[in-house]
């Protein structure tokens, strides 16, 4: 599900066609090139990568599924470039992952969240380093004269770090642009084998600034030691060359130490020649780990701590420049739901998980951080079919509870939504359902709303479905605009007797979506990714339901899954409240209004709320349309909005199309241009120059105009 964001300037300039993109380089001398080693063969084409389709947007797969806008947009020299550069400079992603072209790709990617993706597959690359990859900046857009001189004065700048790639071939190539030696600049080419810049029309440079503390000029990806020793009981894999499938496992005894002439990377695994062949010293990716080098000097300790509980691991010793694998012992505690360890005894949220990586050279004091039993409902996933094929039962097993299905997009229904439901249904799961909606108008939500209706038609659902806002066209909207459009959805599928509430991130309830305005507490889904991938116990205050990472392993399914935790007992809160879902507002005989679509319509301009309030049996609030209360005298014109029971029906004033709070020849002239269909009228404005039934048609123009000419009383 998920998140995406743009930036103009780079999409622009990035977005070139079938054909690769940015590559960064780090520029710590002007003559002094990248450390030595194979990161420049590495290509984005190479095999290891196959897992993340790079540079082909739309593809199909073997089975011959055709995927669309599921990569980079185009990004394989990107991904490739930073993997090799930033491994070259010791960096790692954010949250601690080591950087390789399928870790970083699968980042940006983002779990199929399209986060740094615009709708045509361009990508927000400034955003993206800097979310993704501490101490890298998005500077300056460049198309100089003199490209060489230009790059020189960069790179032989004391007083900063930069970062610059060159756009190519009139913006179709980029290259990492390396050093700089005898007037001509070097390169890091990820698409072809060509080492200088001149063989190439420079089109623009792309130049990043790199935060002091993270560059090290004498970091190396692999340690200078040529003494590694076995640390895994079941040896290490031999073969006669690097790059052939044929390999025997060599039983060596844990502790052994042998001498390494050389290294070379393939096949996912950093490889080293000695005595006995060539031997896989360990994984690219931070997984297994068959050898490490000898290290000597200071060793540091991880002690934990666990904060009232019970068991635990015991202390740890690391080494200097050698990752420490944290223990997988968690303690326990009655009452209480282990999330991980903090550094600070009380934190409501993990930054190490069991198993995980401590990096830091430096001792620490780890703490556990719990979570009362009693503040969950249970945990859960939402799926879609980017899932593919899942196995239910071992989900259910697996300790989750809900599920929230995809029901379809603007573009369509989810073609796995049925086999889901069925699948997690059988399996006995509490489910519920989501629409992931590009509306930017009234009509459009109006129809994703009727087709997610349609989707949900002879279902059953004991957990909320949600509408999902959160594309990039959305976020440009006005707060008050797209709470109305939320407003909108909802209404449509509480009039279908639906619970329903709205996802979206943290940030868009903070800034744009008003949550008291959407139900409150029980009706958000709040999506906030913790870096260590737990959930935080002090989400339970603001949201019903909180998605905590978009990386989740489940038993059941073989890709990265959404994790959920939910603190409402939907089922019970459903069962009651649906059941006794409350009416619309009854008006009182005589009153002239009317409720249709979730939209009260009727009343003349110059009424006051306290006028508007006694036209309800029973008791109603009047808003402003930016959702604040009335003061009884003041005026209600189209856009304001009647409360009724925790629901807000937006209002059409009789003959007041524009919303001004009069009825002049800017309404007639509106109403007259809808039934031209030049300009297409929504909502309560709609409703409001609907004068004489419950559509616009050239009598309504007509005689709006003789009233305001003054041959014809619109209110006698």
């Amino acid at each position: 599900m998920k998140r995406r964001i743009l930036c103009a300037l780079l999409a622009t300039v990035l977005l070139a066609g079938l054909v690769p993109l940015p590559a960064l380089a780090f520029g710590h001398s002007a003559t002094t090139p990248l450390p030595d080693g194979l990161y420049k063969s590495w290509k984005q084409t190479d095999e290891r990568w196959r897992d993340l389709v790079l540079g082909k947007d739309p593809w199909t797969d073997g089975a011959g599924n055709r995927h669309e806008e599921e990569t980079m947009g185009h990004a394989g020299c990107l991904i490739t470039s930073m993997a090799i550069l930033s491994r070259a400079y010791g960096l790692t992603l954010k949250d601690g992952t080591e950087i390789t072209p399928l870790t970083l790709g699968k980042a940006m990617y983002d779990n199929g969240s399209c986060k740094y993706l615009n709708e045509r597959g361009g990508a927000n690359y400034a955003v993206a380093f800097d979310e993704l990859i501490p101490g890298v900046h998005f500077a300056d857009f460049e198309q100089p004269g003199n490209p060489t001189n230009r790059i020189t004065q960069l790179l032989s700048d004391a007083s900063k770090e930069y970062v610059i790639v060159a756009g190519v071939n009139n913006g179709g190539h980029y290259v990492a642009v390396d050093y700089v030696e005898n007037g001509k600049v070097h390169i890091c080419d990820p698409g072809y084998d060509r080492a200088l810049l001149s063989e190439y029309n420079v089109y623009c440079l792309l130049v990043y600034t790199m935060d002091e503390q993270y560059v090290d000029p004498g970091a190396s990806p692999h340690p200078a030691s040529s003494l590694w020793v076995v640390v895994e009981e079941v040896g290490v894999r031999v073969r006669t060359e690097p790059r052939i499938d044929a390999d025997v496992l060599f039983s060596y005894a844990k502790g052994t130490q042998m001498e390494v002439l050389e290294t070379v990377e393939a096949d996912g695994y950093l490889w080293g020649r000695h005595a006995d062949g060539w031997s896989a010293l360990r994984m690219l990716d931070g997984g297994e780990v068959y050898c490490v080098p000898v290290q000597t000097g200071e060793q540091f300790t991880v002690t934990y701590h666990t904060n009232g509980g019970t068991g635990g691991p015991a202390p740890q010793q690391k080494a200097v420049g050698i990752d420490l694998r944290l223990s997988s012992d968690v303690p326990s505690k009655n009452g209480y739901r282990f999330l991980g360890w903090s550094t600070d005894p009380s934190a409501v949220s993990a930054d190490y998980v069991p198993g995980g990586w401590y990096r830091t050279d430096a001792s620490a004091a780890l703490y556990a951080v719990w979570m009362p039993e009693s503040d969950l409902f249970g945990f859960g996933i939402d799926v879609s079919a980017y899932q593919g094929d899942v196995d239910w039962e071992k989900v259910a097993s697996d300790g989750i509870r809900f599920v929230i299905l995809r029901a379809g997009t603007s573009n369509g229904k989810d073609e796995r939504f049925e086999e889901n439901y069925r699948g997690a249904k059988a399996a006995g799961l509490h489910i519920g359902s989501y629409f992931y909606s590009y509306a930017l108008t009234e009509s459009e939500v109006q129809k994703d709303a009727e087709d997610f209706r349609s989707y949900l038609e002879g279902k059953a659902f004991d957990m909320p479905v949600y509408l999902d806002l959160e594309t990039e066209e959305q976020g440009a909207l006005s707060a008050e605009k797209l709470v109305q459009l939320a407003l909108r959805f909802q209404t449509a599928m509480e009039d279908a007797g639906l619970f329903c509430g709205v996802y979206s991130s943290s940030s868009w309830f903070d800034t744009k979506l008003n949550g008291d305005r959407l139900g409150g507490r029980p009706y958000l889904w709040v999506a906030q990714w913790t870096a260590s991938g737990t959930l935080s116990q002090n989400m339970s205050r603001k949201y019903g339901l909180y998605q905590y990472s978009d990386t989740g392993r489940v038993d059941g399914i073989s890709t990265v899954v959404d994790l959920d935790v939910c603190y409402i007992d939907y089922p019970t809160l459903i069962a009651n409240t649906v059941t006794n879902r409350p009416a619309d507002p009854v008006p009182t005989p005589g009153s002239g209004l009317n409720v249709r679509e979730g939209i009260v319509y009727g009343g003349k301009p110059g009424m006051t709320a306290q006028e508007w309030n006694a036209l309800f049996v029973g008791s109603v609030k009047l808003r402003r349309a930016d959702g604040t209360l009335m003061e009884p005298e003041e005026t209600v014109c189209t856009g304001c909005e009647v409360e009724y029971e925790g629901r807000s029906f937006p209002i059409g004033v009789r003959g007041d199309v524009n919303g001004d709070g009069k009825t002049d020849s800017m309404d007639y002239l509106l109403i007259k241009r809808n039934v031209l269909g030049s300009f297409a009228l929504e909502g309560g404005a709609y409703y409001a120059g609907c004068l004489f039934g419950e559509e616009i048609n050239s009598t309504d123009y007509m005689l709006l105009k003789r009233h305001v000419l003054g041959t014809f009383d619109l209110y006698g």
